[in-house]
């Protein structure tokens, strides 16, 4: 039942995992209550330590500056000190008076008091007021207060007021905890147990009837859904037997269609590979009519040259006539040794071609040359449009591979860029680069400068059957096989890069010496024999 309804541990620890919810409740409300409670009581802490520290201290010492600037008024007038002094005795009573000094007009001390005790590092607070007697300044009077008492009631009434928020808080989380449990913890963990005992596969599991809340609301909903499962599970088995038994059918029809896919897309390949003869015996026909034909134009002329010089002997023949003929005929000759010579390279390069293409020999070759005979078999093709081809390849470079499929794969690109990056365009260029680095693998580089390929496509075209000319003689099959080739038989890899109406890039990488292939089942058709003599 567990398997059934699809729960494994990761769902599981999930649904345990969702006791984290209380942690997050619990977060989320104390830092509600305590962030503000802390921010407010620290707030006013500070207020009260401001206003007793400063607000208070500075109007006690006000208050005695004042006092000591009225009552030193007539001493210093009389000149005498005796009347001033019960005005200090009276404040040295308080012992955060730090000194008095009462200085008279020529600044000659008059009265004098420093409290000894007073440490001075808590601060103190310092007046300096003139004493003025019928608008003239008859002395000065020096005050310094210290903020060692007020410092010290201001900590203890913070320590006090920290006290009461503490309390205030630790009672009100308290509360907010108690309640919390009660009316959602508790319900949660209640429809915890019940949902994991329904998610392990026990459909008889009861579901807590809860008050008329939320809660209340979802165990309802849950017990439905609980009914719900038990009901259709028990008619699941059935159900199952008959949908397998179905799904055989459907498999041994679809492994039928497999097969008979298959079987066309083998033929599908073997036409293609076809297609790809026929254009080679095109070329090699066209390469082979301009030597052979110049060679019979010249052959034709000797003959006729013959046949009148042999009329002329008959007649009598001057040497003038003789030379020019011995001339005639040792051009003649020479051109049409030249044509034989050419026919017969050609003969030899297509047969290579051919025996290439067809058997998928493995062999040594020069890249070069490989990349000349290729673009040979598509001369026709290309001499009937106005495109280029631009071969940029090293001499030196040799490879230990298949020049047959590597061919194809080229050819295949080639036809690509011409029919659907040069589609509808006067003018295009292919490009072809070939290096070998320093750990011996060849990097091949065919781009063009065509329409590109859209967005949407470009993730699709190396699959089977995929082709944007469908019904105009596109088979979707020639990017297909140039993947299989490369990834396979190379044991390279092919990347695609294209940018609509810039152009398209393939570049291909792979090792100069191929590995072994086994060529049965390979997804590029195979190979046909033919014998080339």
């Amino acid at each position: 039942m567990s398997a059934l309804l699809g729960v494994t541990p990761e769902l599981k620890e999930r649904i345990r995992g969702h006791s984290t919810l209380r942690r997050f409740l619990v977060i989320v409300v104390t830092l509600s209550i305590a962030f503000p409670a802390v921010m407010s009581g620290a707030f006013l802490i500070y207020q009260n330590y401001q206003r007793t520290l400063e607000l208070d201290s500075k109007e006690a010492a006000m208050n005695y500056a004042d006092l000591l600037q009225a009552g030193m008024t007539m001493p210093l007038w009389e000149v005498a000190p005796s009347l001033g002094q019960p005005v200090i005795d009276s404040l040295r009573l308080d012992p955060s008076i730090v000194a008095i000094d009462v200085v008279d007009q020529q600044g000659n001390t008059f009265l004098s008091y420093h409290n000894p005790k007073i440490d001075e590092g808590f601060g103190v607070i310092q007046f300096q007021r003139a004493i003025e007697y019928q608008n003239s300044i008859i002395g000065e009077l020096n005050f310094t207060y210290s903020l060692a008492d007020a410092q010290r009631q201001a900590t203890k009434d913070s320590e006090l007021l920290l006290i009461v928020i503490a309390i205030q808080l630790l009672f009100s989380l308290a509360c907010l905890s108690y309640f919390l449990n009660q009316r959602v913890i508790s319900p949660l963990n209640k429809l915890e147990k019940a949902a994991a005992g329904i998610a392990g596969g026990d459909l008889r599991t009861s579901v807590p009837q809860l008050s008329g809340d939320e809660f209340g609301s979802l165990s309802r909903q849950l017990e439905t859904m609980r009914w719900s499962l038990e009901r259709s599970f028990t008619h699941m088995e059935d159900r199952v037997a008959e949908r397998t038994a179905e799904l055989v059918e459907l498999n041994k029809e679809l492994n039928s269609t497999v097969e008979q896919l298959n079987a066309t897309q083998g033929n599908l390949v073997q036409s293609e590979k076809l297609a790809a003869l026929g254009s080679l015996v095109a070329g090699v026909a066209h390469e082979l009519n301009t030597p052979i034909g110049n060679g019979l134009t010249v052959a034709s002329t000797l003959n006729d040259s013959t046949k009148r010089v042999k009329k002329m002997m008959e007649e009598g023949i001057t040497k003038n006539a003789l030379q020019d003929f011995l001339e005639e005929a040792e051009e003649g000759s020479g051109l049409v040794c030249k044509s034989l010579e050419r026919a017969s390279e050609l003969v030899n390069s297509f047969k290579q071609v051919a025996v290439d293409r067809t058997s998928a020999q493995r062999r040594c070759f020069d890249m070069l040359e490989m990349l000349n005979e290729t673009r040979m078999t598509l001369s026709p093709t290309l001499k009937k449009t106005p495109y280029q081809v631009e071969v940029d390849c090293p001499r030196d470079i040799m490879l230990d591979s298949y020049p047959g499929p590597l061919g194809q794969v080229i050819t295949n690109l080639i036809n690509n860029s011409i029919v659907h990056g040069f589609d509808g365009r006067e003018f295009g260029c292919i490009r072809i680069v070939c290096r070998k680095d320093e750990n011996d693998m060849l990097r091949l580089i065919v781009e063009d400068d065509g329409k590109g390929i859209a967005e949407e496509h470009i993730n699709r075209i190396f699959d089977p059957f995929f082709t944007t000319k469908l019904g105009e003689g596109g088979n979707g099959l020639g990017m297909h096989i140039l993947h299989n080739i490369v990834t396979g038989m190379m044991g390279g890899q092919v990347v695609v890069e294209s940018k609509v109406n810039v152009g398209t890039k393939f570049t291909i990488t792979m090792p100069a010496v191929s590995p072994n292939y086994d060529h049965a089942n390979d997804g590029t058709g195979g190979g046909f024999k033919v014998n080339v003599r």
